[in-house]
């Protein structure tokens, strides 16, 4: 019995998108028996492995207390005591909204059928209109058979059976049309295909009957088949008449935590809109707008927060010229325009039933998609997705299911994050929707519904599998942690500070804000003039609770995690800082130097805001050119001062000389560093100069552009040449575009390499071997800080979004 409830079941998954009535498969004079008006006839080859396959289903194992498991498992004791040992039909006929009736019908077979071995049953013989009939007791339950020309019909209504003998069969030609194709499968489902749900709030009539062979397996369930449509009565599926089936597109553009989806394609859009007219019944020819014209594609997507129609261009400028006298520029979000659109009916008088919706009030455009949604929120949440790569895509739920489906097709239907319970409800009785209220299918996290037209009828093919919501990468999966709004336009790049995903950022009015991993903002300080540079972690109780260093142009701060100063500090200074602070701790100790520079002049404070006297280092003969540097090689600590007059002091730690360097540098925005043991500058002439211990000079001419940068942290070297991101020797080649500097953070022991396009603001992370972290690029405007996160081997990374905006990534 339980197998029949499969089927059931099965017949439901299909209408959990089409809310539409459906049958089986060939089985020679068997056909003759089918009862007329039948919803669904179900071809079993195998009756009892197919009851196993069901049992085992972790999807039809969810309807198992609802009314259609129900009605097979426990309605039904017959069925349960029936063993067939040759094809078999079990129909199921809709008696009236609230009670369905099957009928089975097989060859007659000595072991078919044996009431001596159930126990509480009674059998009595009736005759009918001169038809000897059985009817059948079991339990509580009674279901009516006969025997007619060796084949054994059983029901469990007597007036279906009674129809049936008095030759009131499915007589229908697309029946017997769909019923005899050819099939290998042991299960195969014959549909009729009234009514289907192309959107949550219309059914049309779509087609007549479909013939689907299905594959039940412990995690999925896949069918595939074909549909056939009428020409006597307007049907949906015949609008495609003529068409050829394009590339369905929408995963692409679909977030990954929508609700559903849906797109059709076409080649002749005009054709296409004529056919709408006359399935709708529309005499004159609408006003066309030419929007369509290059258009492949069109569909819809429905959000938690609203809802959005797109539609795929061929040629975006031609579609843009079509839509330029309907849009007027209202936003900017994330560098895309959102324009209001003056005509939020068209889709519905054009595309309906396939489009019903009547409030496309913004437009936007995502290269060759352009999208139209109710509401700002509902445009930047799709924004957000797109330029995340967190869309449908990208996701090994879609990537599982969408094996089992053609690249292109006439009708893509999507259901998504198991929401298709109450609509398979519907199917069977519109009072049973309650029973289904409890049901969870978050593991079915997709499915899917393809219509592939091909001359008189069209490809079908209905896909589910157990699944994550995930993107594509098991190791790490990106996410929006929070985009926060400052007051004014931020100033410099948002910095990671601490581990958690808490963010230091400045605005053009100077004011530091502190905000939370949540995206809280914590606090704020009013400062006298921008970070020179980057904010530098430090522990001056040397207790595991770090404060941010820096320097603006007059004053040197230490601060707290609650915006409070640390004692001795701030230091102000009437002449002006030239450089981003540097701080020192020779011995990883807590005993830091904090390095001030004032045009030629390098200062030393200790951590209680004193001059460190033992510093000996007198003022350079010229300007300094970069922070001044500590490197320690081998057991001796070097202080690199580079100026701009191209002398190269290399100093002790109490600022003495320690190596004498003769040669002059055209030093770079490179800072100097080390490599190999030897002192390493890479000069404007983009010469790599590489200086000894003993002050001896290597010259290398670099065969590299004008935006060279090289960056170490430890072993690791990553350099970047115009797209040509090379990390330990490994290459990335990079679309072209500008790019910002490397810059490379030591995470969880891992070392990562971030670069900016800055054109099309995308943020790139890789790992050592010069692979894309997954998930990545994200969208992002400014160069990207990385932090740990609270998970284990996550991390947080934050940028800059539109000119106000905060966003922090977690990436796990």
């Amino acid at each position: 019995m339980e197998k029949i409830s499969g089927k059931l079941i099965l017949l439901l998954l299909f209408v959990s998108f089409l809310s539409c009535e459906q049958t089986t498969q060939k089985t020679g004079t068997l056909m003759d028996f089918v009862p007329e008006n039948a919803a669904v006839v179900l071809k079993i080859s195998n009756w009892e492995g197919l009851q196993a396959d069901i049992k085992n289903n972790s999807l039809l194992s969810e309807f198992d207390k609802t009314i259609p498991y129900l009605f097979f498992s426990e309605e039904a004791p017959l069925l349960k005591n029936l063993h067939p040992n040759s094809p078999s039909l079990l129909s199921i006929n809709k008696v009236n909204d609230s009670l369905s009736a099957y009928t089975f019908i097989s060859k007659q077979a000595a072991t078919l059928f044996q009431p001596d071995s159930i126990k509480n049953k009674t059998v009595e013989t009736l005759q009918i209109d001169k038809q000897s009939i059985q009817r059948i007791t079991i339990g509580k339950k009674t279901a009516f058979a006969t025997v007619v020309d060796s084949i054994f019909v059983a029901s469990s209504s007597q007036q279906i059976l009674m129809d049936i003998l008095k030759g009131k069969t499915e007589k229908q030609e697309a029946f017997k049309k769909v019923f005899q194709l050819p099939n290998t499968s042991e299960f195969t489902a014959l549909l009729r295909g009234n009514k289907v749900a192309i959107t949550d709030s219309s059914n049309v009539d779509f087609t007549s009957w479909s013939a689907l062979d299905i594959s039940i397996k412990p995690e999925s369930f896949v069918a595939t088949g074909i549909t056939l449509a009428t020409d006597s009565i307007p049907q949906l599926l015949n609008i495609f008449e003529g068409q050829v089936p394009q590339q369905n597109n929408l995963a692409a553009l679909a977030p990954m935590d929508a609700i559903g989806a849906m797109s059709f394609t076409f080649d002749d859009a005009e054709n296409l809109q004529n056919k709408l007219r006359g399935f709708r019944g529309e005499k004159a020819g609408a006003k066309t707008t030419g929007i369509f014209d290059s258009t492949s594609e069109i569909g819809t997507i429905d959000l938690k927060s609203g809802s959005a129609i797109f539609i795929k261009s061929i040629d975006a400028s031609l579609t843009s010229d079509a839509l330029a006298r309907y849009v007027t520029t209202e936003n900017s979000f994330r560098d895309v325009e959102i324009k209001s659109f003056s005509e939020p009916v068209l889709f519905q008088k054009t595309f309906s039933p396939l489009i019903n919706s009547q409030k496309a009030n913004y437009v936007f455009q995502l290269e060759n998609f352009f999208v139209f949604t109710d509401t700002e929120a509902s445009a930047q949440e799709i924004i957000v997705s797109f330029q995340n790569n967190t869309t449908l895509i990208n996701t090994t739920f879609f990537e599982n299911t969408a094996s089992n489906l053609s690249a292109a097709s006439s009708l893509l239907v999507l259901k998504m994050r198991g929401n298709f319970a109450k609509t398979i409800a519907g199917f069977f009785n519109a009072n049973s929707r309650n029973s289904f209220n409890n049901i969870s299918l978050t593991n079915y996290p997709l499915a899917a519904l393809q219509f592939s037209f091909d001359r008189n009828f069209a490809h079908v093919t209905l896909s589910c599998k157990e699944g994550k919501t995930e993107t594509k990468s098991i190791s790490s999966a990106v996410s929006e942690k929070f985009n926060t709004n400052l007051e004014n336009t931020v100033l410099g790049n948002p910095q990671i500070i601490g581990d958690g995903g808490n963010v230091a950022v400045q605005d053009v009015s100077n004011k530091l804000y502190y905000i939370s991993e949540s995206g809280k903002i914590l606090w704020t300080r009013n400062l006298d003039s921008p970070i020179l540079g980057q904010i530098i972690e430090v522990d001056i109780a040397n207790n595991g609770k770090k404060q941010m260093a820096f320097a603006t142009k007059s004053t040197v701060f230490i601060i707290d995690r609650n915006g409070k100063d640390v004692k001795s500090f701030p230091i102000n200074f009437k002449d002006e800082i030239t450089k981003p602070l540097a701080v020192f701790d020779y011995d990883n100790n807590g005993k830091y130097r904090f390095v001030v520079v004032q045009g030629k002049e390098v200062l030393l404070y200790n951590k209680d805001g004193k001059i460190v006297k033992g510093f000996k280092f007198p003022k350079a003969k010229s300007n300094i050119a970069q922070s001044p540097v500590h490197i320690r090689m081998g057991n001796k600590d070097y202080i690199l001062i580079a100026e701009e007059n191209g002398t190269l002091n290399i100093l002790s730690r109490i600022g003495k000389p320690r190596v004498s360097v003769s040669k002059k540098f055209n030093f770079s925005e490179i800072p100097v560093t080390a490599e190999d043991n030897t002192f390493v500058v890479i000069t404007k002439e983009n010469t790599k100069e590489r200086i000894a211990e003993d002050g001896k000079v290597s010259s290398q001419k670099l065969n590299v552009g004008i935006g060279y940068w090289f960056a170490i942290n430890g072993n690791t070297k990553a350099t970047l040449d115009n797209n040509l991101l090379r990390i330990d020797g490994k290459l990335a080649e990079l679309p072209i575009g500008l790019y910002s500097k490397p810059k490379l953070f030591e995470i969880n022991r891992k070392v990562y390499v971030t670069t900016t396009e800055t054109q099309e603001n995308k943020v790139y992370v890789f790992d050592t071997n010069a692979n894309l972290i997954n998930g990545f690029p994200v969208y992002g405007t400014s160069e990207a800080s990385m932090g740990k996160s609270s998970s284990r081997n996550g991390f947080n990374l934050s940028v800059k979004g539109d000119s106000k905006d905060v966003i922090v990534y977690d990436v796990n």
